[in-house]
């Protein structure tokens, strides 16, 4: 038998492979050898109009998020509208006596005090709501989930062993939790308020606003990028900790069996050899977004540098 190779050397060839950019590859090569891109294109799409019918039960509940989502981001808009009012209407109006200044000042701040715990209870309640069409939605995914397992062929059933299964159903199922949130409202409302943002700029001073034109291009570029080139990290990660799971579902299933051959010292090294691995993985993964927050951070700086 071959020797098991140590976290170390796995997580090499694995930095191999994302190098080489074989991990997805490497992750479907026995089903898919001479698959063309075109099938691989058509398989997300059906996989896109699948996820999409399975939200359409809770339509309501996510189109009253996306409002609850609009609202929190208008009113998070409006914030530096009162700031510019204060500065520049009253404590820099030099027409104003004490007395004026005093009132407008305090009705001003009465009011952008009202905005302020308006917007954190909508916000509030819009994560309770979130919270609740998650748990909705994830119930209904397992519920799904399991029953497709329970007409798998044995064979299929035999090859993903107890553990994977468990793994499916559990780990893989919450996942998806804040997807609805990352794949859906987020963007939509992130389109929204750049649009917003945009036509406030033009309106104050078209200089700013061709300025944060000529930056979002390449924002996105290295956002798309390097989230391109992140998940397959994470798919990786998680075909590991499925591998993981169903190794310790099989070990403790069958204890009896690995204790009568004294095998404790040996599934303890091969379940602590996959959990490095798996930690190597996600260290590595964390500092390439690490990059992708610094990217952003710089250019933001660039940004107010630019305005001022």
């Amino acid at each position: 038998m071959k020797r098991r190779r140590s976290s170390r050397h796995r997580y090499r060839s694995f930095v191999e492979d994302y190098r080489r950019r074989r991990l997805d590859d490497q992750g479907q090569a026995q089903k898919e050898e001479s698959a063309p891109p075109e099938k691989s294109k058509l398989k997300r799409r059906e996989y896109l109009r699948e996820y999409l019918r399975w939200l359409w039960p809770h339509r309501w509940a996510v189109g009253a998020l996306f409002a609850l989502a609009l609202i929190i981001a208008g009113l998070q808009m409006v914030e530096p509208l009162f700031l510019r009012f204060i500065v520049d209407r009253v404590l820099l109006n030099s027409r104003l006596d004490s007395a004026s200044r005093f009132r407008l000042l305090n009705g001003a701040g009465a009011l952008f005090l009202g905005l302020v715990v308006a917007s954190n209870l909508v916000s509030a309640f819009r994560e309770y709501r979130q919270r609740l069409v998650n748990i909705r939605v994830t119930l209904g995914l397992r519920r799904t989930l399991y029953e497709r397992l329970l007409h798998l062929p044995l064979p299929k059933l035999w090859d993903m062993k107890t553990g994977g299964i468990l793994s499916r159903i559990s780990g893989d199922v919450d996942t998806t939790t804040g997807l609805l949130q990352m794949a859906l409202v987020s963007p939509s409302v992130s389109v929204i308020r750049l649009a917003v943002a945009i036509g406030i700029l033009t309106a104050l001073n078209w200089r700013l606003a061709l300025t944060a034109l000529a930056l979002i291009p390449g924002i996105m570029a290295v956002s798309f990028v390097f989230a391109k080139r992140v998940r397959p990290i994470y798919r990786s990660v998680r075909k590991d900790a499925e591998e993981i799971d169903g190794r310790v579902g099989e070990t403790f299933s069958g204890i009896r069996v690995v204790r009568a051959f004294r095998r404790e010292v040996n599934e303890l090294l091969d379940f602590m050899r996959g959990r490095h691995t798996v930690l190597r993985k996600e260290m590595f993964a964390q500092r390439r977004e690490t990059v992708i927050w610094t990217t952003w951070n710089l250019i933001m700086g660039v940004v107010n540098v630019a305005i001022v």
